[in-house]
């Protein structure tokens, strides 16, 4: 049914409300406009033809290399574990050189405070 009212070339993609407007003349369905609108949105020659409309980004820079061990680090939570011994999150220090790894028991609720001291005093 979309695709009588969208694909064809006497129609010349008409945009997702006209091809509303067309089907809803003969056709009805819940959640109509959801699934016009996904078929317009994922139409394959659409896809190739039509030009992006985004801003286009900048030139891509390689990031500094480190000069020693530990002197660029990465920091991730693992939250939402398991309790294990009155903890349930792991604060994940890894150096981005030697790949090596600290794993910190703490907890899902920690501060940027209690972060700062944990990395004081672990790594």
């Amino acid at each position: 049914m979309v695709s009588l009212c969208y694909d064809t070339k006497v129609a010349g993609d008409p945009g997702g409300w006209k091809t509303l407007e067309l089907v809803s003349r003969d056709y009805w369905w819940s959640q109509m406009s959801r699934c016009i609108g996904q078929y317009i949105s994922t139409y394959d020659l659409c896809l190739r033809t039509k030009p992006i409309r985004q801003a286009l980004v900048g030139k891509l820079h390689p990031l500094r290399i480190p000069d020693s061990h530990w002197d660029m680090l990465s920091v991730d939570f693992v939250v939402e574990l398991p309790l294990s011994s009155g903890h349930d999150a792991v604060m994940t220090v890894v150096d981005s050189v030697s790949k090596r790894a600290h794993f910190i028991p703490t907890h899902t609720m920690v501060t940027a405070e209690g972060a700062a001291r944990l990395f004081l005093h672990q790594v």
